[in-house]
């Protein structure tokens, strides 16, 4: 959950609701009781498996679901986004998704406010990243995907979405705008990689699930940009179309990436380790601007944190 001081900052702009944050089983077309909004190249794909994993929850078959966005699946209507969640049986106590296009204002607008109307008792869960790590991290995602064909240096500076990902404090304010502090909980990425098996245990007790149960899974990362090879273009075209048509497009294309022979994936890694060694390392010129534009918002995103928050070195 949010901090003292967060809660006081966002109480202080805000009227909260007056009902108290009971985690709800969703028996009322078995929508979820959590959701996971990003951020994006934070480690989501990971906590998703983590989630997966436990006993007591049940996560959509499908990562990024993206129903509460208006240009992605918003207009196939709540009855679609209830039969994502149709395999819940009903011991299952934590009930959710995981779609990162939640925290992409101002991309796409309107997020939160779609979420409180459909499930206003929902629990949130926001990983967030070293900030420029992440906006790195995004670019080497969109350049392998064949997305992205400027230079680091102009394309992070150039276009904003970039840089709003990694507007953390932007991006929650805009859901406490809608939803009490005490329905946040924030988890840094590097805590997730570095003290994993603890910080999973804080976000099993936030879901209000078995907080001792320990996934098989735990010491895996998923589907790392490093680990991602540059496939061939035609992989790629796949994959996109993959996502733009399918429904169940993101876990089609991890399938994808699963029937590929390993010797592809080998082959062109070795082939790319020099370029993508030379292309994704971020400009000391270029990350002193990311730090100057970021500064303010990062200062802000410690009234939200835990004591002890570092701030990337950034502020």
């Amino acid at each position: 959950m949010l901090t003292a001081k967060g809660k006081a900052a966002a109480n202080a702009t805000v009227a909260r609701p007056s009902h108290a944050p009971r985690l709800r089983r969703s028996r009322d077309g078995r929508l979820p009781n959590f959701i996971v909004i990003g951020a994006m190249k934070a480690g989501t794909t990971s906590l998703f498996h983590y989630l997966q994993a436990h006993p007591e929850a049940y996560l959509s078959p499908l990562k990024e679901v993206e129903f509460f966005v208006a240009e992605k699946n918003w207009k196939r209507g709540l009855d679609w986004y209830r039969a994502q969640f149709a395999g819940a049986s009903d011991d299952a106590r934590a009930i959710g998704e995981a779609s990162t296009a939640y925290t992409k204002y101002p991309e796409f607008e309107g997020v939160p406010e779609r979420i409180a109307n459909c499930i206003p008792d929902v629990r949130l869960i926001y990983v967030v990243r070293d900030p420029i790590e992440r906006i790195r991290s995004q670019y080497q995602h969109r350049v392998l995907a064949g997305a992205e064909r400027a230079p680091l240096d102009l394309a992070v500076l150039r276009d904003e979405r970039y840089v709003n990902c990694s507007r953390y404090a932007m991006q929650i304010e805009r859901y406490l705008q809608w939803f009490s502090p005490e329905r946040f909980l924030l988890v840094t990425s590097e805590k997730l990689r570095s003290h994993r098996l603890p910080t999973m245990r804080r976000i099993y007790s936030f879901l209000e699930i078995d907080p001792d149960f320990v996934p098989d899974t735990i010491e895996r990362e998923f589907y790392t940009s490093d680990e991602r090879a540059t496939y061939p273009p035609f992989v790629w075209w796949v994959r996109r179309t993959v996502k733009r048509y399918v429904p169940a497009g993101k876990r089609v294309k991890e399938l994808v990436d699963l029937a590929l022979p390993a010797s592809l994936g080998r082959r062109a890694r070795a082939r790319s380790t020099h370029d993508r060694n030379s292309s994704f390392v971020v400009p000391d010129r270029v990350r002193q601007q990311l730090i100057e534009r970021l500064g303010d918002d990062v200062a802000r995103l410690r009234i939200y944190m835990p004591e002890g928050f570092d701030g990337w070195g950034i502020a």
